[in-house]
C-alpha cells in the first residue's frame, strides 16, 4: 500500500537522521571515529566536496521543499563528521568542524521546513557546538539568529528576541550590514506578534538603512539567501500582515512589500515564493479585499506541485480556516476552499 510505503520512508529518513546527530555529536566532542569507506588521508579536497553539496541541497530546500534531501543531507553529515574522525592536519580539521556545523544548520532548516521542531532544535545546538569548537563566532551568531528565526514561525516572540539579543552580544562585531538587516527583519516581526507597532516600525527602518549598506559579494553560503532585498521584504512584510491581524489599516502596507519581495524573488525560489504569496493572500484578506485574496491563494496553491513542505502545508491549512467563514462573500473564496476540502 502507498501509505505503507511511506511510512517506511519516512522511518528510513529518520533513521538517517538520527545517526547523523549521534555521529557528528560524537565527533564535535572528541570521540574518534572512522568507517571502512573514509580515506586514509583528508584533505581540503574533501573539504570542498562537502562545502559544494551543502550549498546543492540549499538551493533545493528553497526551491523544492526539505523532504526529499532530508536522508541525503543526513547522510553527508555522517560522512563529514567520519572524516573529521580521520583528518590529522589542523587547518581540515577546523574546516571539516564548519563543514559539520554548516551542515547541522541545514539539517535543522530542512526540520523546520518538514515540521519536525524538536529535530530542528537538535541540529542547531549541534551547528552551534561545531561552530564553536571551530572558533567560528559568526557562524555561531547566524545560527542563532536561525534559531530567533524557527523561533518566530512557533510564534515566540519573546524567545525570538532573547535569540537576536545573545547573537548580538557575542557576535555583534563580525556581522556584516546584511546580517544586520536580516536580524532586525526578525525582530520586527517578533514585535509585531508581541503587538508592538511602533517597535515594528522602528526595527522595519533600521533593517532598510543597515541593508543600504549591503555588499552580498561572497557572502558566505549559509549566509547569502538570509541577505537579500526579496528576504528584507519578505519579512517585514509578512511582521506588517501579522500587525494586520488586529488592525487592518497594517495591510495596505504588507500587501505592497509583499508584491516588492515576489517582483524580487522571481520564480525561481518556488518554495519561498510561494510562502510570500501565501501572506499577501493573508493581507489581502485583512485588506477586505475577499476576490483577490482567493484568488491570489489559489494561485500560490496551484505552483505547489512536486513541492515537499510540511511548513507550507501547514500554512495553507491555516489560511484555508482563515478564509472559510468568508466563503460566501466572494466567489474565489469559495472556490479555493472547496478545491483545499477536496484535495
Amino acid at each position: 500500500m502507498a501509505g505503507d510505503d511511506e511510512e517506511g520512508g519516512e522511518n528510513v529518513r529518520r533513521r538517517a537522521v538520527l545517526q547523523a546527530l549521534s555521529t557528528a555529536g560524537m565527533a564535535v566532542a572528541g570521540w574518534p571515529l572512522t568507517s571502512a569507506t573514509t580515506p586514509r588521508k583528508v584533505g581540503m579536497d574533501h573539504v570542498a566536496d562537502l562545502v559544494d553539496t551543502t550549498a546543492v541541497y540549499r538551493g533545493w530546500v528553497s526551491r523544492h521543499g526539505g523532504l526529499a534531501v532530508q536522508q541525503p543531507a543526513a547522510q553527508l553529515l555522517e560522512r563529514a563528521a567520519t572524516l573529521y574522525g580521520t583528518a590529522h592536519e589542523p587547518k581540515v580539521r577546523t574546516a571539516l568542524l564548519v563543514a559539520i556545523a554548516e551542515l547541522a544548520g541545514l539539517g535543522a532548516y530542512i526540520a523546520r521546513d518538514i515540521g519536525d521542531h524538536r529535530s530542528a532544535d537538535e541540529h542547531a545546538w549541534l551547528a552551534l557546538s561545531a561552530a564553536t569548537t571551530a572558533g567560528d563566532t559568526a557562524l555561531g551568531g547566524h545560527t542563532v539568529v536561525r534559531m530567533a528565526g524557527h523561533n518566530i514561525e512557533l510564534r515566540n516572540p519573546d524567545k525570538t528576541l532573547a535569540l537576536l539579543d545573545a547573537a548580538a552580544q557575542r557576535a555583534s562585531d563580525l556581522f556584516t550590514a546584511g546580517d544586520r538587516a536580516n536580524q532586525t527583519c526578525i525582530r520586527a516581526w517578533a514585535h509585531a506578534q508581541a503587538g508592538h507597532t511602533d517597535l515594528v516600525r522602528r526595527a522595519v527602518g533600521d533593517a532598510e538603512d543597515a541593508f543600504t549598506q549591503v555588499d552580498a559579494t561572497g557572502a558566505p553560503g549559509w549566509a547569502a539567501q538570509h541577505v537579500t532585498e526579496a528576504e528584507l521584504y519578505s519579512l517585514t512584510g509578512a511582521a506588517y500582515t501579522d500587525l494586520a491581524r488586529t488592525n487592518p489599516r497594517h495591510a495596505l502596507t504588507a500587501i505592497n512589500r509583499l508584491h516588492r519581495a515576489l517582483d524580487l524573488r522571481g520564480v525561481s525560489l518556488a518554495r519561498n515564493r510561494t510562502l510570500d504569496q501565501l501572506s499577501l493572500a493573508e493581507a489581502l484578506l485583512y485588506a477586505g479585499e475577499f476576490d483577490e485574496a482567493g484568488r491570489v491563494a489559489s494561485v500560490a496553491t496551484d505552483a505547489v506541485g512536486d513541492i515537499n513542505s510540511g511548513r507550507l502545508s501547514l500554512r495553507i491549512a491555516g489560511l484555508t480556516r482563515q478564509m472559510q467563514p468568508h466563503a460566501r462573500k466572494a466567489p474565489a473564496i469559495a472556490e479555493f476552499v472547496a478545491a483545499q476540502r477536496a484535495g
